[in-house]
């Protein structure tokens, strides 16, 4: 067995106490593990080698996101009204002068809650782009030509409870040290007189790399579906501006309930999924790749409470939830469509009194 090259270094080793030690993702305390001989973090799970912790020493704490001043935070906590719904749990945020008579997703009347804290004030916004008429236009081309969705979806009555929602997310900047290793293989061949005979040479093959990912998104409802938002990406964060109440006046949005730690597990999935591909794509030059270890760590991440808009519709068929959803930046549309069973068998009857009266009039020529 051959093994490619790798680089080796030595590093310092930062003594900085344990006790200062904090997450630099989430902010609670990392705690030692002895037996794997990592930092770990028990509230987000994110574990840390001693050279992420040397590297890290060098690095700016900018875990949370910018707060408010405290007469952005009064502003914010004067001007917004806060309802909740009492079927569902939603709570809904509109500005002092726009109303919210129903729930936007289980369509039930809210009350009145009371005020928010400034804590909850968004850093960042991206103001809406499409109107209302425009979405309705975009709803009404996405499902018009669609045989199969009950009546009542394509109604005036469902139009109605199209919303205005400004969505909260997370927007992570993460800095990420992957490695992946495994065994390659080089294999040729040649005739030896009636034998092929194959050579194989085995290479050890280990890659690392560092990687700085900006703007990975992740939204910060629990009861918005996490695909359908995901499927109205991207955003164009260059419209991104600093937030004002102005930009919530005619609009709901709702109170984030995803803390940065349950977010993490999301935003890790998507740098991992990436990363290990960068790195399984450098192999190059082998007749075979067998990956048998990867690691991925975020040892930093910087984070941006943001508000995304979005033209957003519930609808309840059957006793199970449909969403539907436009970016109102970009006019992406996605959703999941309802199957009126009542309609698919109609046309399942009419296929089949259409094929019957064919077969009976090809029998009857074929027999004349």
């Amino acid at each position: 067995m051959e093994t490619e090259q790798l680089e080796s270094t030595e590093q310092s080793v930062h003594t900085e106490s344990l006790e200062q030690l904090k997450c630099p993702n989430c902010g609670a305390p990392l705690e030692f593990k002895a037996d794997k001989q990592l930092h770990k973090c028990d509230y987000c799970m994110s574990e840390f080698t001693q050279d992420d912790i040397n590297q890290l020493a060098g690095l700016k704490d900018e875990n949370a996101y910018s707060i408010p001043n405290e007469d952005e935070q009064k502003e914010f906590n004067e001007s917004t009204t806060l309802y909740l719904c009492n079927s569902c749990g939603a709570e809904i945020i509109t500005d002092e002068n726009t109303a919210a008579t129903f729930c936007y997703y289980c369509h039930s009347p809210v009350s009145i809650k009371g005020r928010l804290s400034g804590e909850c004030r968004p850093e960042l916004i991206i103001p809406f782009k499409y109107t209302r008429e425009q979405a309705i236009e975009k709803y009404k081309a996405w499902c018009g030509k669609k045989w199969f969705v009950p009546k009542d979806f394509k109604s005036d009555k469902t139009l109605e409870k199209i919303t205005g929602l400004y969505v909260p997310f997370w927007i992570a900047d993460c800095n990420v040290n992957a490695h992946m290793n495994g065994e390659a293989t080089k294999s040729r061949s040649h005739r030896s007189g009636d034998y092929i005979v194959t050579h194989t040479q085995v290479y050890r093959v280990a890659r690392d790399a560092s990687f700085e990912y900006i703007g990975i998104p992740a939204d910060a409802s629990k009861k918005l579906d996490d695909r359908l938002m995901d499927s109205l990406e991207p955003f164009d964060y260059s419209q991104f501006v600093p937030f004002s109440m102005s930009y919530l006046s005619g609009f709901y949005a709702d109170k984030y309930d995803v803390s940065k730690a349950d977010a993490l597990p999301r935003i890790k999935e998507r740098v991992a999924e990436t990363s290990q591909s960068i790195l399984r794509n450098d192999v190059v030059g082998y007749s075979s790749v067998n990956v048998q270890n990867q690691r991925t760590n975020i040892i930093r991440t910087t984070w941006h409470y943001t508000m995304l808009p979005v033209w957003f519709l519930n609808y309840k068929y059957k006793d199970k939830d449909y969403f539907f959803g436009i970016n109102a930046q970009s006019g992406k549309v996605s959703g999941l469509l309802p199957l009126s069973i009542f309609r698919v068998a109609i046309f399942a009857i009419i296929l089949f009194l259409v094929f019957g009266t064919l077969a009976g009039l090809f029998m009857m020529i074929a027999g004349a």
